[in-house]
C-alpha cells in the first residue's frame, strides 16, 4: 500500500475547511486513507508547524487544536514509528503552560532516557516532574 506524506498545509486545509478548492482536495487524500487506499505518514515537524500555525496565526484555542490533532493522529491509517510519542507530547503540552517544542523535547529526553540540558526555567521545572517511560519500540 502506497504511504503519502503531507505537509501542514494539506493538514490545515483539511483541518479548518476554509478554502474551497484545496480543502476539498485534502479531503480527498484523508477519505482515501479512510478506505484504506492508502496510508498518510504525519511526520513530527509537520505536526510542530501544523500546532504553531493553528494557535499563532489562527489562534485556534489549545484544547480544540489538541483534540483535533489527536483524533487525526490516533486513526490507523496514519503512520509515523513515533506516533506514541507524538500523542504523550500532545498530552503534554495539553496539561502544562510549556510550549509544544519544549513538550516535544522533554518527551523524548524521556523516551531516548538522555538527559535535556535547557536555559528554560519553566521546562526545568516540568523535568522534575515528568515522567514518560514507554519502550522506544512500542507504537500505535
Amino acid at each position: 500500500m502506497e504511504t503519502v506524506l503531507v505537509d501542514a498545509n494539506v493538514i490545515l486545509r483539511f483541518l479548518l475547511n476554509d478554502h474551497p478548492k484545496l480543502s476539498s482536495l485534502a479531503k480527498s487524500i484523508f477519505l482515501k486513507a479512510q478506505k484504506g487506499l492508502i496510508k498518510i505518514y504525519l511526520d513530527e515537524v509537520v505536526i510542530a508547524e501544523t500546532v504553531w500555525t493553528l494557535s499563532s496565526f489562527y489562534k485556534i484555542k489549545k484544547t480544540d487544536l489538541i483534540d483535533r490533532l489527536e483524533k487525526l493522529i490516533s486513526q490507523s491509517w496514519v503512520v509515523n514509528p513515533e506516533k506514541k510519542l507524538i500523542l504523550e507530547t500532545l498530552n503534554l503540552y495539553r496539561f502544562s503552560n510549556l510550549d509544544y517544542i519544549d513538550c516535544w523535547v522533554l518527551a523524548v529526553s524521556q523516551w531516548q532516557k538522555v538527559i535535556l540540558e535547557t536555559f528554560d526555567v519553566a521546562l526545568k521545572r516540568k523535568i522534575k516532574s515528568f515522567s514518560f517511560n514507554p519502550s522506544p519500540e512500542s507504537s500505535i
